[in-house]
Formats: structure tokens, C-alpha cells, sequence
């Protein structure tokens, strides 16, 4: 989905909010509960902290505007990994 064009965030607006976009250069997190099991992934702006373990989180759900929830992961992975940046080679390709 476009989410920059020249540096600067873009939205798509749309009446179904399911297919809105979220402006905005974004990395996914999954977080886990106390079994290991994962119940959440979650996306936030690039620049925003990332988020640790044993920390509250306030979160809120894609088609639940205005609508927010507490969790507290005990584990958190960060899935998403940048290779390319303008051009650039950022972290090695995996094979």
C-alpha cells in the first residue's frame, strides 16, 4: 500500500474504513502472551519507541475507530526488516 510519496505521509480516504490506509512508514510487531502463544500484531510508525515486554500498550483496532484497549505482551518480536533505503543495501539478504 502507498504509504510516502517524496517523504511526506499519505492517506487514502475511502467510507470503508477497512480499506484506509494508515499514512506513514510503519514496522510490525507480534506480541506474545505468558503461554507463548502470539495474540497480537502490531504496526506503528517507524519513528515511534518500540514497544518491550511487561510494558502496557494502548491499541487501537483497524475498523474500531475511537475504540482503544490495553494489553501487556511478555514477549515481544519485531517482524518486520528493512533491506533496501533509498537505494541503499541496509542489512544482508537472506538466502
Amino acid at each position: 500500500q502507498l504509504v510516502e510519496v517524496n517523504n511526506s505521509p499519505c492517506l487514502k480516504l475511502t467510507e470503508d474504513e477497512e480499506k484506509m490506509t494508515i499514512p506513514g512508514t510503519k514496522t510490525i510487531y507480534r506480541l506474545y502472551d505468558a503461554d507463548g502463544h502470539p495474540f497480537m500484531d502490531l504496526m506503528a510508525l517507524e519513528e515511534e519507541p518500540s514497544p518491550s515486554a511487561g510494558q502496557e500498550l494502548v491499541v487501537h483496532f483497524l475498523g474500531q475507530l475511537g475504540e482503544a484497549s490495553t494489553v501487556i505482551p511478555v514477549t515481544v518480536e519485531c517482524l518486520h526488516q528493512t533491506y533496501f533505503r533509498n537505494g541503499q543495501v541496509r542489512a544482508a539478504l537472506p538466502s
